[in-house]
């Protein structure tokens, strides 16, 4: 029926931790072939942007709202935050609940138990303290190193049909951070914080069941008992579901907005 069709909303990408827009260049480009006008900023210290001074979450969502009011829409946007992003937006949703639309897509969301939140935080005491041995140039040729991006690749991914694709996308665009700096300061927060689970709105989270960085277990049991929020698990794919299956996630993208319409 004529009078029930409505504009479809604008979706902003959010990419995660060492990466930039390339990350969700295909889901992107498979949710425009739909219909939608897709935004994929790059997040502050990545790409060619400049790192914030207030590296927080809080600093995340001020700089995420100042970003959406700048685009000038007609409507709210849909966001979609994948890995350290869907930490950032859900936070985001969480303090500026009024600056975008309600339904929210979760890729490869961050979920922890209090056991695993203390080995997470033993594995970022590690790692920040090896990078610290490192003189300030050294640390940088090394976290944009072709050996550290193949081991993140290989480390995330789980199904090899694309890892050369995914190999290649990671040397060229997961090392265009703006300093070591501001990128420990974001391994901290990716890996100290959480995904929040929505308590407005409609929400989606996709994942896959071989993510490496969240359970699905743990992804159901957070979220047992929420009528808000929705899990779609992808079979035989890691936590780099962008990179993955980035169709399916698109198609998946647009039947939880068409449903939720």
């Amino acid at each position: 029926k004529a009078w029930r069709k409505m504009t479809k909303p604008a979706i902003i990408l959010v990419h995660g931790l060492r990466g930039d827009h390339h990350g969700l260049k295909e889901v992107g480009e498979g949710l425009e072939k739909k219909g939608y006008k897709v935004y994929i900023p790059d997040l502050p210290g990545y790409g060619d942007e400049v790192a914030l001074e207030n590296q927080s979450l809080r600093g995340y969502a001020d700089w995420l709202k100042s970003y959406i009011e700048s685009l000038n829409l007609k409507q709210p946007p849909i966001i979609v935050g994948h890995s350290m992003g869907s930490i950032v937006t859900s936070h985001f949703l969480r303090i500026y609940p009024n600056s975008a639309d309600l339904r929210s897509v979760a890729l490869s969301p961050i979920v922890r138990t209090p056991k695993g939140q203390k080995r997470s935080n033993f594995s970022v005491a590690v790692i920040c303290g090896f990078l610290k041995l490192l003189s300030g140039h050294a640390r940088y040729r090394f976290m944009r190193s072709k050996f550290v991006s193949l081991i993140i690749s290989h480390t995330l991914s789980y199904d090899h049909r694309r890892q050369k694709y995914i190999d290649r996308m990671h040397f060229e665009y997961c090392g265009r951070f703006t300093s070591t700096i501001s990128l420990m300061n974001d391994i901290r927060l990716s890996m100290c914080e959480q995904t929040v689970v929505p308590t407005k709105g409609k929400a989606l989270y996709i994942m896959g069941d071989h993510d490496r960085l969240t359970k699905v277990r743990n992804v159901e049991t957070r979220i047992a008992g929420n009528k808000i929020v929705a899990l779609s698990v992808i079979q035989k794919k890691g936590h780099l579901i962008n990179y993955e299956c980035p169709q399916k996630i698109a198609n998946l993208i647009d039947d939880f907005i068409q449903a939720n319409s």
